[in-house]
């Protein structure tokens, strides 16, 4: 069995698709072109029947001598022929006039009738519309009017129709090709963008003409689908690359000390001491592979679900409550200030991790004597939260970099400090899912991390 070709099958969808567009333009041409045609010919026969009911109040009231004079005067007119007249008595025998029979309708009421004029061929019979008007002396007056002219008018405004029709088909046919033609070429190039893109080439993205095009538009929301995703995969490469490069120093300790331990070691308290330097190198890799997985975790922003509201000057105080001794042991105030009550939305725990990360960041490398500041306000109404020190600082260059995981400062007295380096990281991932942005300053010395909320809540 034959398969269509894969190009034939994109081509195909959007053929079909200008063709139903097509049909259904074309259904709405002829239905107001029928309506139109409908609209006319009602028009004129409308005409007719009330110059012909303006006769009934003519000749109803005329008497018999009257009625027969008036007619045989009427049908010697020059227009006679297109505006017959007769006049029969009561058993309806002609009396007078060019309608030489009584039509069987009923009287008052316009009707349609065919009658071979006197004065034109036999063969060709014309077209009339007619009433019976009856009179107080008990004759019936036909009076009739030619609608041939009608017929012709309707005869020619249909073909005018059908020619704007067949116009009209044409220039729907055209337009639905050059837009098909156009659509096509700009999904084609949409499509080698595409796989491109596909190919490895993430810093690609499609084409947009800046108009409010549907294509246009679709290709905006792609291409900041495109950033985030080349981000994600940068992020993922940068993680990798950290992993590898962070682990490659405890991972070449261990297995130094093993090897170390089987060629020296003698005694059960050298095999013991090297056990436990195996383990102490052992935990330093899982406790990299934890934070990852809690950074995974805040991702994934499975914690949305318990968000709530949240005091944010509450857990300033509760964070350097907790780090109270630690900030005395190395001769440093820690200081909170809120004047007022802040609050945000968000999920405690997580805001605690995140202000707990930054105030273990700042007590670390503040040297002895410096001062770290914790601070919750309300800017324009949205909550911001700061936590400032007098360390070294972070350098213009790196403040976007810290935030990735596993990024250490080149600084040689932070690149000294003990840690994984994703304390910042997953302040950053926090931050995100509370849609909130982290910004690094220079507190002149030292450096001010700001945590800026999108909204807020009233005080209470």
């Amino acid at each position: 069995m034959s398969s269509v070709p894969a190009n034939r099958r994109w081509l195909r969808l959007p053929a079909n698709n200008v063709t139903w567009l097509l049909m259904v333009f074309i259904s709405c041409a002829v239905v107001l072109f029928a309506m139109l045609y409908w609209m006319m010919h009602t028009y004129l026969l409308h005409e007719v029947d009330e110059r012909l009911r303006g006769e009934v109040a003519e000749f109803s009231s005329i008497g018999r001598a009257e009625a027969i004079a008036n007619i045989a005067a009427l049908s010697r007119r020059d227009i006679a022929s297109s505006r017959p007249y007769g006049v029969f008595d009561e058993e309806g025998r002609w009396l007078a006039g060019n309608i030489h029979a009584l039509p069987a309708e009923r009287e008052r009421r316009p009707f349609y009738y065919t009658q071979a004029m006197d004065d034109g061929p036999p063969s060709l019979a014309s077209h009339f519309r007619g009433i019976i008007v009856p009179t107080r002396s008990g004759l019936r007056v036909v009076v009739g009017h030619s609608i041939d002219e009608i017929i012709h008018f309707d005869h020619t405004l249909v073909k005018i129709l059908c020619l704007g029709l067949m116009l009209t088909i044409l220039l729907a046919v055209g337009c639905g090709a050059a837009l098909h033609a156009m659509s096509n070429r700009r999904i084609r190039s949409m499509s080698l963008t595409a796989r491109e893109i596909m190919a490895g080439q993430l810093s690609r993205r499609l084409s947009n003409r800046g108009t409010h095009h549907d294509l246009d538009r679709l290709a905006e929301i792609v291409n900041l689908m495109l950033d985030e995703i080349e981000r994600l995969v940068a992020e993922v490469r940068g993680v990798c690359a950290g992993i590898a490069h962070d682990l490659r120093t405890p991972m070449t300790h261990l297995r130094a000390g093993l090897e170390r331990a089987r060629r020296r070691s003698h005694t059960v308290d050298d095999y013991t001491s090297a056990v436990d330097t195996a383990i102490a190198q052992s935990d330093v890799v899982l406790n990299r592979f934890t934070a990852l997985l809690r950074i995974a975790e805040v991702k994934a922003d499975v914690r949305r679900a318990s968000f709530c509201d949240v005091s944010l000057d509450t857990i300033l105080r509760d964070v350097a409550e907790l780090y109270e001794p630690v900030a005395e042991n190395r001769r440093l105030s820690v200081a909170v200030l809120a004047s007022e009550p802040v609050f945000a939305r968000g999920d405690v725990d997580l805001l605690f991790g995140a202000i707990e990360n930054l105030l273990d960041n700042a007590l670390k490398f503040t040297p002895g004597g410096g001062a770290v500041t914790l601070q919750a306000t309300l800017e324009a109404g949205r909550p911001v939260v700061q936590v400032a020190d007098t360390g070294p600082g972070i350098e213009a260059g790196e403040r976007d970099a810290v935030l990735r995981p596993f990024y250490r400062s080149r600084n040689g007295q932070e690149a000294a400090t003990s840690g994984h380096g994703v304390g910042l990281s997953l302040v950053a991932a926090i931050a995100r899912v509370h849609e909130a942005v982290v910004e690094i300053h220079d507190n002149t010395p030292g450096c001010r991390i700001v945590l800026r909320f999108n909204a807020g809540l009233p005080a209470r």
